[in-house]
């Protein structure tokens, strides 16, 4: 092999250029064959065996005759054949700036075949100086054109570590692929080796993603060749370690052959998937990706409830799991892969869709689930369904009644979920009904006679005085406020939405902000308020929900504590998605924190301690942030009050 090397590299040297590493494809040509004397390539063959076929400590040691060579035969083409290997020398040194250096001085006398090589030099060097992205650039185009299978190697091995420390992962895998088919028999058990090291750093779901990337071409590789052997392991092993049986099931569908040794493992625990079980002290959390908005109340609700069960603080003995019912899985796999992982209480309903899933699962599988999203009223019976959460048209309800009351109407809506605004429509001329102004929200969700939000009947937004409802998907038109003559404004939308929105409003408009609204209310503002939400420093001339005592009252030391709290933590207050998940955190917490300190799969055990977490969750008390409420007091509704307050005198 050394011999083979050497002649090779003496032929980018002496011989075709382009029968090595040739012009890429759109580059620049490749220079014609360097002319090295008789006498030089006989001199610099033994050197060039001997650096292809040593180890490190060798190649180094080569260092002075490789010096003697270039001195001697300074005029001479393959003088840049021997700088170049004292380029490499210099790298496994560690001595970096001269690597690149004397690389950069192959590379300027022109493109050529050991300029490639030069320029492998030069990308390691990057690479290994903490420069993966410039290093990547380099490396990149060289892939698969160099002839020298020692060369190759240290291309192959630099240039895939580059992908994977510039965050690269879709071509790292690639990548990888390429180094093991293109490593030498001899050495390709410690390539998978090296491969199967680095993919433990790659993101699940990039390996998922290849696993079906790899299945959809079909193509037939050898065992000890497929890539997908070694992403399958480590797939396999993650499955085992978070006892995920979806992602166990999808190994089984797409990876059967490659499993190896996992394979029963694998089988068991896609078998197991109904199984009960029962892990000290775990609460299952579902986020939905269905769309842009459920992700991102996803992430307000896992920070929430990550804050809630106290998993930030030093010494906390809660465990989380999580799940997402995106890609192609569904509520009931993820749901099943949480209570697989041991979890006793479940967290779900980002929306009133996977609310309405969940809250069947936990009737089904007899679960106590926490709902940070009412679902839909027919799903609320059954002992083991809890719904902290609240719909967001109840805040805009309480404050399009609110602007009427002061005279600012008729009233705008802008931003907001598609449905809500089309419940903001006007009602139709003589409609009857009507809820009085000011009576929305007056009544805690769930109390006797107070129907649940979402429910038949439910007077719509335009009997609240909301005469216009625009969206906000892109520039927001103040135009569109003057024909109905808008006094009063709705801000229901994200941040974005809120601020292009306060821009073009005129001044004369009196501005309210619904929940979802994350942003510092202006002076003279009106502000929805559930409990101690939200949590924002106490402005001037700030006033509590109606009945709350003094109207000159600051926010309580209470709400001073928590948003203290949650500032240690994070960068700014809560969001409503966000103080919600914290109560269902705080509430989940009580139901587990009690049970037994040991794990069990015994149906009867497993029962047992559901049950015992309902009846914890159902009496305990704690001081919550999204209303004045101390728990569920023996219910499965949370009750709330929604009400408002004013920012300020002034706008």
């Amino acid at each position: 092999m050394a011999a083979i090397a050497a002649a090779a590299l003496l032929a980018l040297g002496a011989a075709a250029a382009g029968a090595g590493c040739g012009a890429q494809d759109g580059g620049a040509p490749v220079s014609p064959a360097l002319a090295g004397s008789p006498a030089a390539q006989a001199e610099l063959r033994p050197l060039l065996s001997r650096f292809a076929n040593g180890a490190r400590a060798e190649r180094i040691a080569l260092e002075p005759e490789l010096l003697a060579f270039r001195g001697r035969h300074a005029s001479d083409d393959l003088a840049r054949v021997a700088t170049v290997h004292l380029a490499w020398i210099a790298l496994e040194r560690g001595d970096l700036r001269r690597a690149e250096a004397l690389a950069a001085e192959v590379e300027a006398a022109g493109r050529s075949a050991i300029g490639d090589l030069a320029r492998v030099i030069r990308g390691a060097a990057l690479r290994r100086a903490g420069k993966p992205r410039p290093a990547f650039g380099v490396l990149r185009p060289l892939v698969s054109k160099m002839i020298d299978p020692y060369v190759r190697e240290l291309l192959n091995e630099e240039v895939t570590t580059a992908a994977m420390e510039a965050n690269a992962w879709t071509q790292a895998i690639e990548l990888m692929s390429v180094w093991l088919r293109e490593a030498d028999d001899d050495r390709r058990a410690a390539v998978r080796a090296q491969i199967g090291a680095q993919l433990r750093e790659v993101p699940i779901d990039h390996l998922v993603r290849a696993l079906r990337a790899g299945q959809a071409t079909g193509e037939v590789v050898s065992p000890e060749l497929d890539l997908r052997s070694l992403v399958a392991e480590r797939l396999a092993i993650v499955a085992r370690e978070r006892r995920d049986v979806a992602l166990a099931k999808e190994l089984i569908d797409r990876a059967d052959a490659a499993l190896g040794t996992q394979r029963d493992a694998i089988f068991e625990l896609a078998a197991g998937a109904d199984a009960a079980r029962v892990e000290p002290p775990t609460v299952g959390l579902l986020l939905s990706t269905r769309t842009p908005a459920s992700r991102r109340r996803g992430v307000e609700i896992a920070a929430g409830v990550a804050h809630g069960l106290g998993l930030l603080r030093p010494g906390s003995d809660a465990r989380l799991v999580s799940r997402d019912d995106g890609g192609e899985g569904s509520v009931d796999e993820a749901l099943n892969s949480l209570t697989a992982e041991g979890a006793a209480v479940l967290i779900a309903g980002s929306d009133r869709e996977q609310a309405t899933e969940a809250a069947k699962f936990a009737r089904t599988h007899a679960i106590p689930v926490l709902l940070v999203h009412p679902p839909e009223p027919a799903a609320l019976d059954g002992a083991f369904v809890f719904v902290v959460g609240e719909e967001p048209a109840r805040s805009i309800e309480v404050l399009a009644a609110a602007l009427a009351e002061r005279g600012a109407k008729p009233v705008a809506l802008v931003g907001g979920d598609a449905d809500v605004r089309k419940d903001a429509a006007p009602a139709p001329p003589g409609a009857a009904g009507a809820a009085p102004a000011g009576a929305a929200g007056a009544a805690p969700a769930g109390a006797a006679g107070a129907a649940p939000a979402g429910a038949a009947g439910a007077a719509p937004l335009a009997e609240h005085g909301i005469a216009l409802a625009l969206p906000c998907d892109g520039t927001f038109d103040a135009r569109a406020l003057r024909p109905p003559a808008i006094r009063g404004m709705v801000l229901a939308g994200d941040a974005r939405c809120a601020e292009q929105a306060l821009r073009a409003a005129p001044r004369s408009v009196t501005i309210a902000l619904a929940f979802e609204t994350a942003i510092a209310p202006p002076p003279g503002s009106l502000v929805a308020t559930a409990g101690l939400f939200p949590l924002l420093a106490a402005p001037s001339g700030a006033q509590p929900p109606p009945g709350a005592g003094d109207p000159r009252a600051t926010p309580s030391s209470g709400a001073a504590a928590a948003l203290a709290a949650w500032l240690a933590t994070h960068p700014s207050p809560p969001s409503f998605w966000a103080a919600l998940g914290r109560d269902a955190g705080v509430l989940a917490w009580a139901g587990v924190q009690r049970l037994p300190k040991t794990g069990t799969e015994d149906p009867a055990e497993v029962k047992a301690r559901r049950l015992a977490a309902v009846s914890a969750m159902s009496t305990a008390t704690a001081e919550l942030w999204t209303t004045s409420a101390d728990g569920f007091g023996g219910r499965r509704v949370l009750p709330r009050v929604i009400g408002h307050r004013e920012s300020g005198k002034g706008r």
